[in-house]
């Protein structure tokens, strides 16, 4: 019988399993080592609500879902998930144990994980479907051990998730995957074919004109309502798409927020990081740029717009400015006036 069902699907599988039971104190005793490791999977993902299938080293573990789970929903499954996940580990680390001081061979093994949910076929008893081959997948990744979660299919963590880190991974045969991962599998080095990371990262500009031989720069008050940096100075600036390099980042910026052109001053830029309390660390990129054609900037997102000389400029206070954005400017001013000479 043929079934589409909706699942919660988990593969796992034992870590450096091959080489380990290859030492004959250990192959000797391996049936009674798997039994032990699919009774602690059955202990903790308790049938009828689950169903586990034995793959070698490993295990395929699945239960029906709902159809139309809402998001706080799937998160709450995460959250179980998660914990049934943290109690094998447990229970596998005590297993190991044992079994190392009962047949004289250490047995330091640990668990890759990989967590996805959605359609899949349900086929005499069986799961087949892309769904099971990305989990499968997604465990494959789960280097040197640690849990994968499918982002796609969980896009919140709960709140006792613990360390998990965002990543994009390029699985064989498949799309890249937005992925959870915990901690031990983020430290690892992975070339950039098998792992696209996702930071968010920053670009922004500061606009000079001239007027009779003399620079003006242009400054923006952000809006009192915004929730970073309500009512501070800036230039102009903010997320770089995937893909885009630093200067058409800006550019875009620009012409999105101020209706302004620009030209980019490439060589004029200095490195900045935008720290706040309980937001991640965002890396930035901060260029002089030239203004194009005779346009005037306006903005919705801003209070204020104004041409500043470089003396008032410098006679602002330096509270007034986002960061350090007051003396990155005068020090890409300085730059620019020795290159001119």
């Amino acid at each position: 019988m043929v079934e589409g069902v909706n699942a919660l699907v988990i593969f796992t599988d034992v870590r450096g399993f091959s080489r380990w039971s290859e030492a004959n104190e250990v192959f000797v005793n391996l049936r009674g080592f798997v039994d032990g490791f699919m009774a602690i999977l059955r202990s903790r993902f308790r049938a009828p609500a689950f169903e586990i299938r034995s793959r070698g080293d490993g295990a395929l573990i699945y239960r029906r879902i709902g159809e139309d789970l809402s998001r706080a929903e799937v998160t709450r499954l995460l959250g179980r998930t998660l914990s049934a996940v943290r109690q094998v580990d447990a229970d596998f680390a005590r297993h190991c144990r044992e079994f190392g001081r009962r047949v004289g061979h250490e047995a330091e093994l640990h668990l890759g994980w990989g967590v996805v949910r959605g359609r899949v076929i349900a086929v005499d008893g069986d799961l087949a479907g892309h769904n099971v081959n990305k989990s499968a997948r997604l465990c494959n990744e789960a280097r040197p051990y640690g849990v994968i979660v499918d982002r796609d299919d969980f896009p919140d963590l709960p709140r006792d998730a613990g360390d998990f880190v965002e990543q994009e991974r390029i699985l064989r045969g498949m799309a890249p995957a937005r992925v959870w991962v915990t901690g031990e599998i983020a430290s690892q080095f992975i070339p950039r074919e098998r792992l696209r990371e996702t930071p968010e990262v920053h670009v922004a500009g500061t606009c000079l004109a001239e007027d009779g031989g003399r620079l003006k720069l242009l400054v923006a008050r952000r809006s009192p309502g915004r929730r970073l940096f309500p009512g501070l100075l800036e230039g102009c600036g903010g997320q770089l798409r995937r893909s885009e390099a630093f200067a058409d980042g800006v550019r875009r910026h620009f012409r999105s927020e101020l209706g302004l052109d620009v030209d980019v001053l490439e060589d004029l830029h200095v490195l900045y990081t935008i720290r706040e309390p309980g937001e991640p660390v965002i890396p930035g990129i901060r260029f002089l740029c030239r203004r194009a054609g005779t346009g005037e900037p306006v903005s919705a997102n801003h209070s204020e717009l104004r041409w500043v000389s470089t003396d008032e400029f410098m006679d602002i206070p330096d509270a007034e400015f986002v960061g350090d954005l007051k003396h990155e400017v005068i020090g890409l001013v300085r730059r620019y006036r020795a290159e001119r000479r």
